[in-house]
């Protein structure tokens, strides 16, 4: 199987690239990727990486393999501090209707209706939007949020000194 050349086309018709098994990697920045950016830092800068390759038969029909890598800015929910939350994702579409029996044999695969004009970014966004996390927060070195108040008198000490 030879793989065609890189495809540098960010929408695709999904069962042409499948079939003739074409290849394209690309990067997008943060801020093309409108929806996902609204729930970043403001002014976050970064990019996401990807990698999609066509298969034209695997499982017995045509698929699409996507992988995503990604470090989004995003604001730690324990520490409130900046911190940027790594993403690696895989996924593996198979192109064409999802059948229609009642067996789970198609929950182990993501499916795809064939499209003329499939928007990759979009598809990427979709899957990042799906995998950020609700609360972020540091693996470790997580420096909890503390808030420091001035000592305060205990209101019963005055109590004390009445009942001698």
């Amino acid at each position: 199987m030879t793989k065609s050349a890189i495809f540098n086309h960010t929408v695709i018709n999904n069962l042409e690239f499948a079939v003739s098994e074409q290849f394209t990697q690309h990067e997008i920045a943060l801020d093309n990727l409108t929806r996902l950016s609204s729930l970043l830092q403001l002014n976050a800068l970064g990019d996401v990486r990807y990698t999609l390759t066509g298969r034209a038969k695997q499982f017995s029909q045509p698929s699409l393999r996507l992988v995503i890598v990604a470090s989004l800015p995003v604001i730690c929910q324990r520490c409130l501090s900046d911190m940027h939350q790594q993403i690696a994702l895989e996924f593996t579409y198979l192109i064409g209707n999802m059948p229609d029996n009642d067996s789970d044999e198609g929950d182990s695969h993501d499916w795809l209706d064939s499209s003329p004009e499939m928007d990759i970014n979009a598809l990427v966004e979709d899957e990042l939007l799906l995998a950020l996390p609700i609360a972020p927060k540091h693996v470790s070195d997580c420096k909890a949020y503390t808030t420091e108040s001035g000592e305060k008198p205990n209101p019963f000490a005055v109590l004390k000194g009445l009942v001698k």
